[in-house]
Protein backbone atom coordinates (compact mmCIF):
# COMPACT_ATOMS: atom_id res chain seq x y z
CA UNK A 1 0.00 0.00 0.00
CA UNK A 2 3.16 2.59 0.54
CA UNK A 3 4.29 1.65 -2.50
CA UNK A 4 1.01 1.55 -4.68
CA UNK A 5 0.11 5.34 -2.92
CA UNK A 6 3.46 6.64 -2.86
CA UNK A 7 2.14 10.37 -2.68
CA UNK A 8 -0.21 9.82 0.11
CA UNK A 9 -0.16 9.11 4.09
CA UNK A 10 -2.33 6.31 4.87
CA UNK A 11 -4.12 5.53 7.61
CA UNK A 12 -2.91 3.08 10.15
CA UNK A 13 -5.09 -0.82 9.52
CA UNK A 14 -5.13 -3.58 11.60
CA UNK A 15 -5.12 -6.92 10.30
CA UNK A 16 -4.89 -10.47 12.55
CA UNK A 17 -1.20 -11.58 12.05
CA UNK A 18 -1.20 -14.40 9.51
CA UNK A 19 -0.28 -18.20 10.15
CA UNK A 20 3.17 -19.23 10.87
CA UNK A 21 3.58 -22.98 10.71
CA UNK A 22 7.13 -23.22 9.28
CA UNK A 23 8.15 -19.93 10.66
CA UNK A 24 7.47 -17.71 8.02
CA UNK A 25 3.96 -15.78 7.50
CA UNK A 26 4.24 -16.62 3.92
CA UNK A 27 3.27 -19.79 4.03
CA UNK A 28 0.51 -20.39 0.62
CA UNK A 29 -0.69 -23.47 2.36
CA UNK A 30 -2.04 -21.53 5.19
CA UNK A 31 -2.93 -18.17 3.88
CA UNK A 32 -6.63 -19.01 4.06
CA UNK A 33 -9.16 -16.14 4.68
CA UNK A 34 -11.32 -16.30 7.70
CA UNK A 35 -14.29 -14.02 7.80
CA UNK A 36 -12.51 -11.99 10.51
CA UNK A 37 -9.31 -11.29 7.91
CA UNK A 38 -11.95 -10.59 4.89
CA UNK A 39 -13.84 -8.00 7.00
CA UNK A 40 -10.62 -6.41 8.08
CA UNK A 41 -9.46 -6.22 4.44
CA UNK A 42 -12.57 -4.47 3.51
CA UNK A 43 -12.54 -2.00 6.54
CA UNK A 44 -8.80 -1.21 5.67
CA UNK A 45 -9.90 -0.70 2.00
CA UNK A 46 -12.69 1.45 3.27
CA UNK A 47 -10.42 3.75 5.41
CA UNK A 48 -7.38 3.85 2.64
CA UNK A 49 -10.09 5.00 -0.17
CA UNK A 50 -11.14 7.90 1.78
CA UNK A 51 -8.00 8.90 1.94
CA UNK A 52 -7.29 8.88 -1.36
CA UNK A 53 -10.56 10.76 -2.07
CA UNK A 54 -9.32 13.37 0.64
CA UNK A 55 -5.94 13.70 -1.79
CA UNK A 56 -7.30 13.57 -4.69
CA UNK A 57 -4.68 16.08 -6.42
CA UNK A 58 -2.21 14.15 -5.27
CA UNK A 59 -3.32 10.74 -6.63
CA UNK A 60 -4.87 12.09 -10.12
CA UNK A 61 -3.28 14.64 -12.25
CA UNK A 62 -6.55 15.69 -14.37
CA UNK A 63 -9.16 17.36 -13.51
CA UNK A 64 -12.64 15.85 -11.94
CA UNK A 65 -14.31 17.65 -14.42
CA UNK A 66 -13.47 15.30 -17.34
CA UNK A 67 -15.53 13.03 -15.76
CA UNK A 68 -15.15 8.64 -16.81
CA UNK A 69 -12.62 10.00 -18.98
CA UNK A 70 -10.66 11.21 -15.81
CA UNK A 71 -11.90 8.22 -13.98
CA UNK A 72 -10.13 6.19 -17.13
CA UNK A 73 -6.98 7.78 -16.08
CA UNK A 74 -6.84 6.86 -12.76
CA UNK A 75 -7.94 3.26 -13.20
CA UNK A 76 -5.18 3.07 -15.77
CA UNK A 77 -2.73 4.32 -13.78
CA UNK A 78 -3.25 2.84 -9.96
CA UNK A 79 -5.26 -0.65 -11.14
CA UNK A 80 -2.63 -2.64 -13.48
CA UNK A 81 0.04 -1.47 -10.40
CA UNK A 82 -1.83 -2.63 -7.96
CA UNK A 83 -2.91 -6.08 -10.00
CA UNK A 84 1.23 -6.32 -10.74
CA UNK A 85 0.03 -6.74 -14.42
CA UNK A 86 -1.90 -5.33 -17.26
CA UNK A 87 -5.43 -5.68 -16.49
CA UNK A 88 -7.25 -7.51 -18.97
CA UNK A 89 -9.71 -5.78 -21.15
CA UNK A 90 -12.83 -7.36 -19.05
CA UNK A 91 -11.23 -5.93 -16.17
CA UNK A 92 -10.49 -2.60 -17.30
CA UNK A 93 -14.62 -2.46 -18.39
CA UNK A 94 -15.90 -3.62 -14.99
CA UNK A 95 -13.79 -1.34 -13.30
CA UNK A 96 -14.62 1.69 -15.52
CA UNK A 97 -18.38 0.96 -14.86
CA UNK A 98 -18.28 0.94 -11.26
CA UNK A 99 -16.33 3.98 -11.40
CA UNK A 100 -18.94 5.67 -14.22
CA UNK A 101 -22.17 4.23 -12.44
CA UNK A 102 -21.12 5.52 -8.89
CA UNK A 103 -19.85 8.76 -11.18
CA UNK A 104 -23.39 9.40 -12.56
CA UNK A 105 -25.13 8.69 -9.27
CA UNK A 106 -23.09 10.35 -6.83
CA UNK A 107 -19.88 13.10 -8.07
CA UNK A 108 -16.44 11.94 -8.92
CA UNK A 109 -15.03 12.33 -5.37
CA UNK A 110 -17.38 9.05 -4.74
CA UNK A 111 -16.93 7.34 -7.59
CA UNK A 112 -13.06 7.55 -7.20
CA UNK A 113 -13.36 6.56 -3.34
CA UNK A 114 -15.38 3.19 -4.42
CA UNK A 115 -13.81 2.17 -7.38
CA UNK A 116 -10.71 2.36 -5.37
CA UNK A 117 -12.62 -0.17 -2.37
CA UNK A 118 -13.02 -2.40 -5.16
CA UNK A 119 -9.46 -2.49 -6.55
CA UNK A 120 -7.96 -2.87 -3.03
CA UNK A 121 -10.32 -6.16 -2.57
CA UNK A 122 -9.72 -7.55 -5.70
CA UNK A 123 -8.43 -11.09 -5.15
CA UNK A 124 -5.96 -10.70 -8.12
CA UNK A 125 -4.30 -7.25 -5.61
CA UNK A 126 -5.00 -9.66 -2.26
CA UNK A 127 -3.48 -12.34 -3.78
CA UNK A 128 -0.54 -13.23 -6.00
CA UNK A 129 -1.74 -15.61 -8.73
CA UNK A 130 0.71 -16.92 -11.49
CA UNK A 131 -0.86 -17.23 -15.03
CA UNK A 132 0.92 -20.19 -15.94
CA UNK A 133 1.14 -20.57 -20.09
CA UNK A 134 0.64 -23.90 -21.86
CA UNK A 135 4.73 -24.31 -22.06
CA UNK A 136 3.86 -24.43 -17.84
CA UNK A 137 6.22 -20.89 -17.43
CA UNK A 138 5.38 -18.11 -15.64
CA UNK A 139 4.45 -14.84 -17.50
CA UNK A 140 7.02 -11.71 -17.08
CA UNK A 141 5.21 -10.26 -14.72
CA UNK A 142 4.76 -12.93 -12.55
CA UNK A 143 8.62 -13.21 -13.14
CA UNK A 144 8.60 -9.54 -11.76
CA UNK A 145 6.40 -10.11 -8.78
CA UNK A 146 8.99 -13.25 -7.61
CA UNK A 147 11.95 -11.11 -7.79
CA UNK A 148 10.42 -8.29 -6.06
CA UNK A 149 8.21 -10.10 -2.55
CA UNK A 150 11.86 -11.67 -2.86
CA UNK A 151 14.21 -8.58 -2.41
CA UNK A 152 11.63 -5.91 -1.31
CA UNK A 153 9.16 -8.07 0.05
CA UNK A 154 6.57 -5.56 -1.83
CA UNK A 155 5.42 -4.43 -5.12
CA UNK A 156 7.74 -4.07 -8.23
CA UNK A 157 9.06 -0.74 -9.12
CA UNK A 158 8.28 0.95 -12.49
CA UNK A 159 11.59 -0.11 -13.88
CA UNK A 160 10.82 -3.53 -13.01
CA UNK A 161 7.32 -3.30 -14.66
CA UNK A 162 9.09 -1.70 -17.54
CA UNK A 163 11.26 -4.70 -17.92
CA UNK A 164 8.36 -7.07 -18.07
CA UNK A 165 6.64 -5.26 -20.30
CA UNK A 166 9.53 -5.51 -22.53
CA UNK A 167 9.96 -9.28 -21.82
CA UNK A 168 13.47 -8.41 -20.27
CA UNK A 169 13.27 -10.77 -17.62
CA UNK A 170 13.66 -13.82 -19.34
CA UNK A 171 17.78 -14.96 -19.56
CA UNK A 172 20.55 -14.56 -16.52
CA UNK A 173 21.95 -11.59 -18.07
CA UNK A 174 18.56 -9.92 -17.47
CA UNK A 175 17.86 -11.08 -14.31
CA UNK A 176 21.06 -10.53 -12.81
CA UNK A 177 21.29 -6.92 -13.97
CA UNK A 178 17.59 -6.53 -12.21
CA UNK A 179 18.61 -8.05 -9.28
CA UNK A 180 22.34 -6.27 -8.94
CA UNK A 181 20.13 -2.90 -9.25
CA UNK A 182 17.51 -4.16 -6.86
CA UNK A 183 20.00 -5.13 -4.34
CA UNK A 184 21.53 -1.44 -4.37
CA UNK A 185 18.24 -0.34 -3.01
CA UNK A 186 17.43 0.79 0.26
CA UNK A 187 14.01 -1.57 0.01
CA UNK A 188 16.63 -4.78 -0.25
CA UNK A 189 17.45 -4.10 3.34
CA UNK A 190 13.53 -4.28 4.21
CA UNK A 191 13.18 -7.38 1.93
CA UNK A 192 16.12 -8.74 3.80
CA UNK A 193 14.74 -7.87 7.27
CA UNK A 194 11.19 -8.94 6.75
CA UNK A 195 13.20 -12.96 6.64
CA UNK A 196 15.56 -12.12 9.49
CA UNK A 197 13.20 -10.84 12.00
CA UNK A 198 11.02 -13.81 11.56
CA UNK A 199 14.00 -16.25 11.24
CA UNK A 200 15.86 -15.51 14.12
CA UNK A 201 11.95 -14.33 16.01
CA UNK A 202 12.79 -10.93 16.67
CA UNK A 203 9.36 -10.06 18.05
CA UNK A 204 9.70 -12.61 20.95
CA UNK A 205 11.23 -9.42 22.87
CA UNK A 206 7.99 -8.29 22.70
CA UNK A 207 6.05 -11.20 24.53
CA UNK A 208 8.58 -11.63 27.54
CA UNK A 209 8.31 -10.91 31.14
CA UNK A 210 10.99 -10.70 33.77
CA UNK A 211 10.62 -9.79 37.50
CA UNK A 212 10.68 -6.23 38.62
CA UNK A 213 14.15 -6.55 40.11
CA UNK A 214 15.63 -6.84 37.00
CA UNK A 215 14.41 -3.58 35.21
CA UNK A 216 13.02 -5.06 32.21
CA UNK A 217 10.96 -1.18 31.55
CA UNK A 218 9.59 -0.26 27.76
CA UNK A 219 12.96 1.59 27.03
CA UNK A 220 14.85 -1.53 28.07
CA UNK A 221 12.87 -4.07 25.89
CA UNK A 222 12.35 -1.17 23.09
CA UNK A 223 17.10 -1.00 23.40
CA UNK A 224 17.47 -4.33 22.70
CA UNK A 225 14.84 -5.06 19.90
CA UNK A 226 16.85 -2.35 18.15
CA UNK A 227 20.14 -3.51 19.12
CA UNK A 228 19.75 -6.68 16.92
CA UNK A 229 18.27 -5.29 13.83
CA UNK A 230 20.81 -3.06 14.02
CA UNK A 231 23.39 -5.77 14.00
CA UNK A 232 21.63 -7.60 11.43
CA UNK A 233 21.12 -4.37 9.40
CA UNK A 234 24.40 -3.01 9.81
CA UNK A 235 26.82 -6.32 10.30
CA UNK A 236 25.28 -8.58 8.54
CA UNK A 237 23.29 -6.86 5.30
CA UNK A 238 25.27 -3.95 4.56
CA UNK A 239 28.44 -5.06 5.10
CA UNK A 240 27.78 -8.24 3.45
CA UNK A 241 28.07 -10.42 6.56
CA UNK A 242 28.34 -14.30 6.82
CA UNK A 243 26.58 -17.02 9.39
CA UNK A 244 29.96 -17.06 10.68
CA UNK A 245 29.67 -13.62 11.23
CA UNK A 246 26.32 -13.75 12.77
CA UNK A 247 27.55 -16.74 15.13
CA UNK A 248 30.92 -14.91 16.25
CA UNK A 249 31.22 -11.34 15.34
CA UNK A 250 32.71 -9.27 17.79
CA UNK A 251 30.62 -6.28 16.65
CA UNK A 252 27.36 -5.03 18.44
CA UNK A 253 25.29 -1.77 19.55
CA UNK A 254 24.46 0.15 22.58
CA UNK A 255 22.53 2.36 23.73
CA UNK A 256 22.59 4.29 27.66
CA UNK A 257 19.93 1.15 27.97
CA UNK A 258 21.83 -1.27 27.14
CA UNK A 259 26.11 -0.26 27.39
CA UNK A 260 25.75 -1.65 31.21
CA UNK A 261 24.51 -5.38 29.80
CA UNK A 262 27.50 -5.67 28.80
CA UNK A 263 29.91 -3.55 31.52
CA UNK A 264 30.31 -0.79 28.46
CA UNK A 265 30.16 2.88 29.21
CA UNK A 266 26.82 4.31 28.33
CA UNK A 267 26.50 6.79 25.08
CA UNK A 268 25.07 9.92 25.43
CA UNK A 269 21.27 9.64 25.98
CA UNK A 270 19.09 8.99 22.92
CA UNK A 271 22.11 7.56 20.43
CA UNK A 272 23.69 4.57 19.60
CA UNK A 273 27.36 3.34 19.48
CA UNK A 274 28.45 0.42 17.24
CA UNK A 275 31.34 -1.26 19.91
CA UNK A 276 33.90 -4.16 20.32
CA UNK A 277 32.27 -6.97 22.56
CA UNK A 278 34.26 -7.72 25.52
CA UNK A 279 35.76 -11.03 24.97
CA UNK A 280 33.16 -13.23 27.07
CA UNK A 281 30.71 -12.59 24.05
CA UNK A 282 30.99 -12.61 19.92
CA UNK A 283 27.69 -13.02 17.99
CA UNK A 284 24.47 -13.09 17.74
CA UNK A 285 23.58 -15.94 20.17
CA UNK A 286 25.53 -13.98 22.97
CA UNK A 287 23.77 -10.91 22.46
CA UNK A 288 21.33 -9.47 25.22
CA UNK A 289 18.47 -9.19 22.98
CA UNK A 290 18.82 -13.32 22.25
CA UNK A 291 19.43 -14.09 25.88
CA UNK A 292 17.05 -12.27 27.69
CA UNK A 293 14.09 -13.48 24.73
CA UNK A 294 14.67 -16.93 25.65
CA UNK A 295 14.97 -16.17 29.07
CA UNK A 296 11.89 -17.16 32.03
CA UNK A 297 11.04 -14.46 34.07
CA UNK A 298 13.36 -15.86 37.07
CA UNK A 299 16.33 -17.76 35.49
CA UNK A 300 17.41 -18.62 32.33
CA UNK A 301 16.43 -21.01 30.71
CA UNK A 302 18.64 -23.77 28.40
CA UNK A 303 16.13 -25.57 26.96
CA UNK A 304 14.69 -22.67 25.22
CA UNK A 305 18.00 -21.52 24.52
CA UNK A 306 19.47 -25.05 23.19
CA UNK A 307 15.60 -25.30 20.81
CA UNK A 308 16.11 -22.44 19.03
CA UNK A 309 19.55 -23.28 17.83
CA UNK A 310 18.38 -26.95 17.00
CA UNK A 311 15.60 -25.47 15.10
CA UNK A 312 16.83 -22.13 13.19
CA UNK A 313 20.52 -22.50 12.88
CA UNK A 314 20.81 -26.99 12.50
CA UNK A 315 16.98 -27.41 10.89
CA UNK A 316 16.48 -30.21 14.04
CA UNK A 317 12.69 -30.81 14.54
CA UNK A 318 11.68 -32.42 17.70
CA UNK A 319 8.28 -33.66 18.50
CA UNK A 320 6.58 -31.95 21.19
CA UNK A 321 6.73 -33.05 24.62
CA UNK A 322 4.52 -36.01 25.45
CA UNK A 323 0.85 -35.67 26.98
CA UNK A 324 0.92 -34.99 30.79
CA UNK A 325 4.76 -34.35 31.12
CA UNK A 326 5.65 -31.51 34.00
CA UNK A 327 5.97 -28.08 32.12
CA UNK A 328 6.31 -26.36 35.11
CA UNK A 329 9.69 -24.08 34.84
CA UNK A 330 12.36 -25.75 37.26
CA UNK A 331 13.15 -24.55 40.30
CA UNK A 332 15.37 -25.14 43.44
CA UNK A 333 14.11 -27.63 45.97
CA UNK A 334 14.31 -26.07 49.82
CA UNK A 335 14.93 -29.10 50.90
CA UNK A 336 17.92 -29.96 48.99
CA UNK A 337 19.50 -26.77 49.88
CA UNK A 338 21.46 -24.64 47.10
CA UNK A 339 21.40 -25.89 43.31
CA UNK A 340 22.20 -24.44 40.05
CA UNK A 341 19.97 -24.07 37.36
CA UNK A 342 21.21 -26.65 35.25
CA UNK A 343 20.84 -28.87 37.86
CA UNK A 344 17.38 -28.16 38.32
CA UNK A 345 16.71 -28.78 34.13
CA UNK A 346 18.76 -32.02 35.02
CA UNK A 347 16.52 -33.15 37.54
CA UNK A 348 13.42 -31.83 36.19
CA UNK A 349 13.78 -33.39 32.83
CA UNK A 350 16.12 -36.94 33.74
CA UNK A 351 13.07 -39.18 33.01
CA UNK A 352 13.10 -41.34 30.62
CA UNK A 353 10.48 -40.78 28.72
CA UNK A 354 12.11 -36.66 29.02
CA UNK A 355 15.79 -37.74 27.54
CA UNK A 356 14.69 -38.27 23.97
CA UNK A 357 14.67 -35.01 23.08
CA UNK A 358 16.31 -33.52 26.11
CA UNK A 359 19.63 -35.19 25.63
CA UNK A 360 19.65 -33.28 22.65
CA UNK A 361 18.76 -29.65 23.88
CA UNK A 362 19.95 -29.89 27.21
CA UNK A 363 23.64 -29.97 26.03
CA UNK A 364 23.49 -26.56 23.69
CA UNK A 365 21.38 -24.78 26.31
CA UNK A 366 23.64 -25.71 29.35
CA UNK A 367 26.43 -23.69 27.09
CA UNK A 368 24.74 -20.97 27.94
CA UNK A 369 24.62 -20.84 31.79
CA UNK A 370 26.87 -17.60 32.52
CA UNK A 371 24.31 -15.63 31.39
CA UNK A 372 20.98 -15.01 33.28
CA UNK A 373 17.66 -14.74 32.42
CA UNK A 374 18.12 -10.67 31.40
CA UNK A 375 21.88 -11.65 29.11
CA UNK A 376 24.18 -10.39 31.84
CA UNK A 377 27.09 -12.20 32.36
CA UNK A 378 27.27 -14.20 36.16
CA UNK A 379 30.00 -15.48 38.16
CA UNK A 380 28.26 -17.98 40.42
CA UNK A 381 24.99 -19.36 40.37
CA UNK A 382 23.37 -19.67 43.18
CA UNK A 383 26.77 -19.19 45.17
CA UNK A 384 27.85 -22.28 43.08
CA UNK A 385 30.04 -22.72 40.56
CA UNK A 386 29.02 -22.57 36.95
CA UNK A 387 29.21 -26.06 34.44
CA UNK A 388 28.97 -24.68 30.86
CA UNK A 389 29.82 -27.69 29.59
CA UNK A 390 28.04 -29.32 26.79
CA UNK A 391 27.96 -31.51 23.16
CA UNK A 392 26.22 -30.64 19.53
CA UNK A 393 25.71 -33.50 17.37
CA UNK A 394 27.74 -35.36 19.62
CA UNK A 395 30.55 -33.59 19.89
CA UNK A 396 31.64 -32.09 23.00
CA UNK A 397 32.24 -28.63 23.91
CA UNK A 398 33.59 -27.17 26.88
CA UNK A 399 30.83 -23.61 26.76
CA UNK A 400 29.56 -21.23 24.34
CA UNK A 401 32.15 -19.97 22.69
CA UNK A 402 33.10 -23.82 21.40
CA UNK A 403 29.71 -24.54 20.88
CA UNK A 404 29.69 -20.85 18.27
CA UNK A 405 33.18 -22.12 16.31
CA UNK A 406 31.70 -25.77 15.80
CA UNK A 407 28.74 -23.94 14.53
CA UNK A 408 30.18 -21.59 12.26
CA UNK A 409 32.54 -24.10 10.54
CA UNK A 410 29.52 -26.32 10.51
CA UNK A 411 28.11 -27.91 6.59
CA UNK A 412 25.01 -28.67 8.38
CA UNK A 413 24.64 -25.00 10.02
CA UNK A 414 25.12 -24.32 6.52
CA UNK A 415 22.94 -26.07 4.64
CA UNK A 416 20.19 -25.42 7.43
CA UNK A 417 20.43 -21.51 6.83
CA UNK A 418 19.98 -21.72 3.02
CA UNK A 419 16.67 -24.10 3.71
CA UNK A 420 15.46 -21.23 5.93
CA UNK A 421 16.06 -18.75 3.05
CA UNK A 422 14.54 -21.10 0.05
CA UNK A 423 11.44 -22.24 2.40
CA UNK A 424 11.17 -18.36 2.40
CA UNK A 425 11.29 -17.62 -0.99
CA UNK A 426 9.64 -20.53 -2.05
CA UNK A 427 6.47 -19.40 0.19
CA UNK A 428 6.25 -22.43 1.95
CA UNK A 429 7.50 -24.35 -1.12
CA UNK A 430 10.01 -27.40 -0.20
CA UNK A 431 13.09 -26.89 -2.37
CA UNK A 432 14.29 -30.40 -1.82
CA UNK A 433 11.69 -31.01 -4.72
CA UNK A 434 13.86 -29.41 -6.80
CA UNK A 435 17.05 -30.42 -6.74
CA UNK A 436 18.50 -28.79 -8.97
CA UNK A 437 17.88 -25.77 -7.33
CA UNK A 438 18.68 -26.89 -3.46
CA UNK A 439 22.28 -28.26 -4.82
CA UNK A 440 22.91 -24.85 -7.02
CA UNK A 441 21.82 -22.53 -3.69
CA UNK A 442 24.19 -25.05 -1.58
CA UNK A 443 27.15 -24.63 -3.44
CA UNK A 444 26.89 -20.99 -4.33
CA UNK A 445 26.28 -20.34 -0.62
CA UNK A 446 29.14 -22.25 0.74
CA UNK A 447 31.44 -20.81 -1.70
CA UNK A 448 30.76 -17.23 -0.93
CA UNK A 449 31.61 -18.41 2.60
CA UNK A 450 27.97 -18.14 3.86
CA UNK A 451 27.45 -14.45 2.41
CA UNK A 452 23.22 -13.91 3.20
CA UNK A 453 23.19 -11.28 0.80
CA UNK A 454 25.17 -13.36 -1.99
CA UNK A 455 22.20 -16.05 -0.70
CA UNK A 456 19.67 -13.45 -1.16
CA UNK A 457 21.36 -13.03 -5.09
CA UNK A 458 21.66 -16.74 -5.48
CA UNK A 459 18.04 -17.47 -5.04
CA UNK A 460 16.72 -14.26 -7.13
CA UNK A 461 18.89 -14.98 -9.89
CA UNK A 462 18.42 -18.66 -10.67
CA UNK A 463 16.38 -19.44 -13.64
CA UNK A 464 14.24 -22.13 -11.50
CA UNK A 465 13.14 -19.86 -8.86
CA UNK A 466 11.91 -17.67 -11.30
CA UNK A 467 10.03 -20.39 -13.05
CA UNK A 468 11.96 -19.64 -16.46
CA UNK A 469 12.87 -23.28 -16.49
CA UNK A 470 10.06 -26.22 -16.10
CA UNK A 471 10.21 -29.08 -14.18
CA UNK A 472 11.97 -32.09 -14.74
CA UNK A 473 9.78 -34.68 -15.82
Amino acid sequence: MRDLFATIDLPTVELVPDPTPLGFDNDAEAMQPSPLLVNQYNVAAVRIAERVRQRRADVVSCAPSAGSACGAEFIASYAPRAYRRPLAPSEQAALQQVFDQYYSASGFDVALELTTQVILQSPAFLYRVETIGPDRLPSSYDTASRLSYLLWSTMPDDALFAAAAAAELSTPAQLEAQVDRMLADPRALEGFMVFASQWLDLARIDHISKLGADGFTTPVREALRQEARRFLEEIIFERGGTVGDLLTSSKAFVTAETAAFYGLPAPAAGTWNEVDLPAERRGFLMQAQFLASHGHPNNPSPVLRGLFVLKELMCVQLGSPPAGVDMSIPEGDPNMGPTTNRQNYERATGADLCQTCHSIINPIGFTFERFDTMGRLRSDDDGLPIDTSGAITGVDVADVHALVDFMAASSQVSECVSRKYMLYALNGGDATDDRCLTRDIADQFEASGGSLRGLMRSIAVHPRFNGIIAEAN
